[in-house]
């Protein structure tokens, strides 16, 4: 009786060590997970919506973590956030200390973010869990987001030689005879718009993206090509031949420019509220409310506000193109301070620049029913879905990961992201890319400086306010703020930096 008790005990404590040994993993290991039946790691992943928050996301990450989980062992929860409050919500995530492992920083917030502290340093984890992501958009362009001799984001695979774009309805140019070849300056703009307005006083002549959104601001798109704006834009290089750094907002282009969208809102033709409107163009066009907007870009533009609004739109490039630092950082995927793991952040990052099936997901949806292949390898909506009732009408592929291995949109030409690579290897580039400054020591004055342009430019650019009365004060707060101090600085490692690289 007694050895009877003794092989009970034994093969119960067998047991026990079986059990612990095997975590329950082994059902993780069965439906294919490469890490041998660990349980995934899991990230957040945040990006910002600029049109309805699709429907059937919860449906993308299910299809998503179907090939993460076992490629990587990474499951994702996918957070869409509206533009309209997208800055504002991140902000407050990372102040609150939430979970937020993966994100995109948009147009100017890349550096201030750098110098708050706000974003890891993923030099190492990139050698380790990103070598797809290097291989895809290059080194040079790692440069635009290297901060001394560190790698702290990761630029959209994407066209980078982007021009500033004026987008408008064909329908109603046709209706009133004219045509949007005609337009190769902002006073051909205001002609066409002279005519709209006055047969469609229903309409805004401009709409604006959304509150959160740097496509609200003219001068991410009307001077894109016209300065280098080394990061954040507070210092920056005018034209392309000089390394003098100087306040973008004393030059006479930007006060040109708002006078004339000064003149324009007086006139009517801008929303009325601009400059506070947390909505976005796509449902502004949808509703009718809209005649036109600015985008910038190289090809494409047109077929993606067609596909988001159900009305056809044409576009017009306004400048010629050149690739600067803030291109590369004006759309940065980041890891926020607030990652509870870069590790597997920067491995689904890596997956989204490198297995097409995981960025179509994203991009377009689950084929068969939310997009249909075409014979000449284009994709479009089946039959009987279009952008109005599509569970996932997104249609952000210049946003996410790595665009020039996604499909291509039915209206565009199939070879427009070929075009896009060769765009990216033969654009002009700034003579300071690959220069990005160290905002250590000013960054108390980015934070002012970046607080006063919160609020002043939204007003000063969509002309809201009179710029003769209101520039001179945003530029008196702008030196309270200590906009100088940060350009000597910007300037004094520019010099340091074009006398150790001999500049471009």
């Amino acid at each position: 009786m007694k050895r009877t008790s003794k092989i009970f005990a034994a093969l119960t404590f067998i047991a026990m060590l079986l059990s612990a040994c095997g975590g329950g993993g082994g059902s993780e290991g069965a439906a294919g997970d490469s890490s041998g039946g660990d349980q995934p790691d899991e990230i957040v992943y945040g990006f910002p919506v600029f049109g309805n928050i699709p429907g059937d996301m919860q449906l993308i990450e299910d299809e998503v973590n179907k090939i993460s989980i076992p490629e990587i062992n990474v499951k994702v929860k996918m957070l869409p956030i509206s533009a309209g409050s997208w800055q504002q919500q991140v902000n407050l995530m990372i102040s609150g200390g939430e979970k937020l492992d993966l994100m995109p920083t948009l147009d100017t917030y890349f550096s201030p973010m750098v110098a708050q502290k706000q974003l890891l340093d993923v030099t190492d984890l990139l050698e380790q869990h990103g070598q797809g992501i290097k291989s895809a958009i290059g080194e040079n362009l790692l440069k635009g987001t290297t901060v001394d001799g560190k790698v702290y984001g990761v630029t959209v695979g994407n066209g980078k030689a982007s021009v500033p774009n004026i987008a408008m309805r064909k329908d109603i140019l046709d209706k009133y005879g004219l045509s949007i070849d005609d337009v190769n300056s902002l006073e051909d703009i205001q002609k066409i718009y002279e005519t709209v307005a006055k047969n469609e006083p229903q309409m805004s002549m401009l709409v604006p993206a959304s509150k959160g959104n740097p496509i609200l601001i003219p001068t991410s798109i009307l001077m894109h090509s016209e300065y280098d704006g080394l990061g954040d834009g507070f210092g920056v290089l005018m034209g392309n031949n000089n390394y003098k750094v100087v306040n973008l907002y004393e030059t006479e282009e930007y006060k040109s420019l708002l006078r004339t969208m000064r003149d324009w809102y007086q006139k009517g033709y801008v929303l009325k509220d601009a400059a506070t409107t947390n909505e976005t163009s796509v449902n502004l066009f949808k509703a009718g409310k809209g005649f036109s907007q600015f985008v910038n870009g190289e090809v494409g533009q047109d077929t993606q506000l067609t596909r988001n609004t159900g009305f056809p739109f044409v576009t017009k490039k306004l400048q010629e193109p050149l690739i600067t630092s803030s291109v590369v950082q004006g759309l940065t995927w980041v890891v926020p301070i607030t990652s509870k793991n870069p590790e597997a952040a920067m491995k689904f990052l890596n997956l989204t620049y490198t297995n097409s099936d995981v960025i179509n997901l994203i991009d377009w949806g689950i084929e068969g029913k939310h997009y249909v292949k075409n014979e000449d390898g284009t994709i479009g909506y089946p039959d009987g879905v279009d952008s109005n009732n599509t569970g996932y009408g997104l249609g952000q592929d210049w946003l996410m990961g790595n665009q020039l291995i996604a499909h291509v949109w039915e209206g565009n030409d199939p070879a427009n992201y070929k075009i896009l690579e060769e765009n990216n290897k033969n654009a002009p580039v700034s003579i300071a890319l690959g220069f990005s400054y160290d905002s250590t020591k000013v960054k108390t004055e980015i934070a002012n400086v970046t607080n006063a342009s919160e609020q002043y430019r939204a007003a000063l650019e969509s002309g809201t306010i009179d710029p003769d009365k209101n520039l001179p004060e945003f530029l008196s707060r702008l030196k309270a703020a200590g906009i100088d101090k940060i350009i000597a600085e910007k300037q004094k490692q520019l010099d340091a930096w074009v006398a150790a690289n001999g500049g471009n």
